[in-house]
């Protein structure tokens, strides 16, 4: 096995590389590290080279700083996980809108930053995935980056590659979640979900032997503080949704209101960020050897989802509970759509299970389903009037001109990793004050 991690810098490298040293199937894989950064490079294979050495398996370790200097080797897995000037950008992405009047939860991945997010990171990732096209168009790849779902439908319909996925450990996060207001163990919770990324709906849900369901009624009696949103969601439509309440706040227009303000915004941001930075602190801990393997293995709540599928893909068949593919007739959405579905995973191959809806949710979803395809669309393409379609549809955009304004604001900051030109912002103002 050959698996190259591209963006090795991402705090979910470690993790995999920790899956891949506790696994008996995976242990004597080739591990190839991809980044640009010399410095992140450099520490995240010291990272893995420790976690060798600590779980006493012999890793087989090589980096890079290009991408092509994969193609002596070949590849049988990939695993993209990139970004740049994750939080600066990202705070104008929430920042700009929010000038206009458009208050949108996190302007990560809906909404109009969730849009800007898909015009930069496209490009970016579908450079990355053409390379690995040339190096082995029927490797198996994982995408991590966010606007997950808009990203992987990109690789998907403009590139040769064939088995393309996307990963989130947001339904883990709901488990956690839910552990905490049920009072139980998270592996005692199981559940089925469906829907799109950050925006699926638990059709199924046991604790133990028993119905999560009636359990969840009654600790929702008893927390009626709890997520708001994700609460009303579930009075409304009988399903309780998932992840959490900011990320379906994204696709919502009325969920601005509902969300505590330390989970939404710049909080948020600046949140997210120093957990980051935590992440990277408790390595360089582990590096100087001060953080017991005990410790680690605390620290390391689940096994990374991108090699737990390739467990199951080299022989160890399992269920994956949440996998992002392209619909075919899986839930009641349109085909083609990147859907999130539970899948069994065995070396036959992934298999999306099909999971039924009720047809309350759907239209939220469909409408969703038409933005991921007009943004990564967009921007793969670099088409200014799939930007605006995706704008006039997007629940969160309460007035016209000011989306399409804040839109062209954060494509003029973006110039350098958009497929836009000057001139192109140009025609999207003159069509503002048309």
């Amino acid at each position: 096995m050959r698996i190259a991690f591209i963006g090795a810098g991402s705090i979910f490298t470690p993790l995999a590389i920790y899956t891949i040293a506790n696994s008996e199937i995976l242990s004597e894989a080739e591990i190839y590290l991809v980044d640009i950064d010399k410095e992140r490079l450099e520490f995240i294979e010291a990272v893995g080279r420790k976690i060798g050495k600590v779980f006493k398996k012999e890793l087989k370790i090589w980096t890079f700083r290009d991408i092509r200097g994969l193609e002596k080797f070949g590849i049988d897995y990939a695993v993209i996980s990139v970004e740049k000037e994750r939080y600066k950008r990202w705070r104008l992405d929430f920042e700009i809108p929010h000038k206009y009047g458009i208050k949108q939860v996190l302007g990560e991945n809906g909404g109009i930053g969730g849009l800007s997010h898909t015009l930069r990171v496209v490009p970016l990732v579908l450079d990355i995935a053409k390379e690995l096209e040339d190096i082995n168009s029927d490797a198996r790849v994982f995408i991590y980056s966010n606007p997950e779902p808009r990203v992987t439908y990109a690789v998907l319909n403009y590139t040769k590659l064939k088995h393309v996925y996307g990963l989130c450990t947001g339904y883990l996060e709901r488990k956690e979640t839910l552990a905490q207001l049920l009072n139980v163990k998270e592996n005692k919770i199981r559940f089925t979900a469906a829907g799109l990324n950050h925006f699926t709906w638990i059709r199924e849900l046991r604790v133990g032997g028993e119905d999560g369901y009636l359990l969840l009624d009654k600790a929702l009696e008893k927390s009626p503080g709890f997520e708001p949103l994700s609460t009303l969601l579930y009075r409304t439509f009988g399903l309780f949704p998932s992840p959490s309440d900011n990320h379906i706040g994204e696709y919502l227009g009325f969920a601005w209101d509902l969300i505590p303000g330390q989970k939404k915004g710049l909080k948020w941001i600046e949140r997210t960020k120093k957990e980051g930075e935590e992440v990277k602190k408790l390595l360089r801990l582990f590096l100087k050897g001060l953080v017991p393997k005990f410790a680690f293995n605390k620290f390391i709540k689940f096994p990374d989802i991108a090699m737990n599928i390739v467990e199951g893909l080299e022989g160890k068949e399992k269920l994956q509970e949440a996998i992002n593919v392209p619909n075919k007739g899986y839930i009641n959405l349109p085909d083609g759509t990147v859907v999130e579905v539970p899948a069994e995973v065995s070396p036959r191959g992934v298999k999306p299970l099909k999971v039924e809806l009720p047809g309350e949710v759907i239209p939220m979803l469909r409408t969703q389903a038409e933005i991921q395809k007009l943004s990564a669309e967009a921007a793969a393409e670099g088409s200014l009037e799939k930007v605006v379609q995706a704008v006039l549809l997007d629940p969160v955009v309460n007035d016209a001109e000011s989306g399409l304004k804040a839109i062209a604001e954060l494509i003029e900051f973006n110039l350098d990793m958009v497929r836009f030109s000057r001139d192109d912002i140009d025609e999207l103002y003159s069509f503002i004050k048309r």
